[in-house]
């Protein structure tokens, strides 16, 4: 039996066709990759040959509480020709979630140290289970010196509002709060309620389609992954999966036509 059979090499972007995009109005900073432990369902490969294939030339990576993607998010990205924009989602204990982007080297050795931070959190500082990543906003805010933030807010948009204020006084770098239109009825009504709610706060909301897939087609595979998190099955999942197949990556001309009437929300992610 041969050595390390059970051995994956990872994949890697093959073929010389990729050109550069000219820059494009719209650049998703939204996208969720295989790196996030059971929510990601593509992986670096599939997400950057699509981008360079959707005209894009830049692209965001930003996994749930983890840089461990990033690697190979720079590399495939770099061989489809793409600017890679690296970051990542952070998700507090107490159920915040956020995009982050350093802006510099010593901005992105913070952010490390928070995630880091927040996976030594066991009760004698050892590594804690995959996944695993306990952040408070105390400690979000005193690594956020050059990282900038974009607010993910929940369902309830009345509960946000309500925290909004606590979080723009702890965390100066937080100017945006992102917005989707995923065909779910209420999306014109949501986008704008949250409009006023980021005027009223001096911040400006930004696009996003919440990105967890490259295709619609994979959306299957993104629903088994969320019935493994959950521990349920497919016939009982209810809720926790999605209604429909819309957070794949679309093109450019497809987010500037859905937020055609917020123009700003597009502008905001150059």
């Amino acid at each position: 039996m041969p050595e390390n059979d059970h051995a994956h090499p990872p994949r890697q972007l093959t073929g010389d066709d990729f050109r550069p995009n000219p820059p494009t109005a719209f650049v998703e900073l939204g996208v969720t990759s295989c790196f996030s432990f059971l929510h990601g369902a593509s992986d670096a490969v599939d997400l950057s040959r699509t981008a360079s294939q959707l005209g894009y030339h830049a692209l965001g990576i930003a996994d749930l509480n983890t840089m461990a993607g990033i690697v190979r998010l720079h590399a495939a990205a770099r061989k489809a020709c793409l600017e890679p924009i690296i970051g990542c989602r952070l998700k507090l204990i107490t159920g915040e979630e956020f995009l982050a982007y350093p802006k510099d080297r010593a901005a992105y050795g913070r952010l490390c140290s928070l995630l880091s931070k927040g996976k030594m959190r066991g009760v004698e500082g050892e590594w804690q289970t995959k996944g695993v990543c306990d952040l408070t906003l105390d400690d979000l805010s005193i690594h956020t010196d050059g990282v900038q933030l974009i607010a993910l807010p929940q369902e309830d948009v009345a509960e946000f509002a309500r925290g909004l204020r606590r979080l723009t006084r702890a965390l100066p770098t937080l100017h945006h709060i992102a917005v989707s239109y995923l065909y779910r009825g209420d999306d014109r009504a949501r986008i704008n309620s949250l409009d006023r709610l980021a005027q009223s706060h001096g911040l400006r909301i930004l696009a996003t389609n919440d990105v967890h897939y490259h295709v619609p087609e994979r959306r299957p595979l993104q629903d088994v992954l969320t019935c493994i998190l959950h521990k349920t099955t497919i016939a009982k999942a209810g809720f926790w999966v999605e209604a429909n197949a819309e957070r794949y990556l679309k093109s450019p001309a497809q987010m500037i036509d859905l937020f055609k009437d917020w123009p700003h929300a597009i502008h905001a992610t150059r």
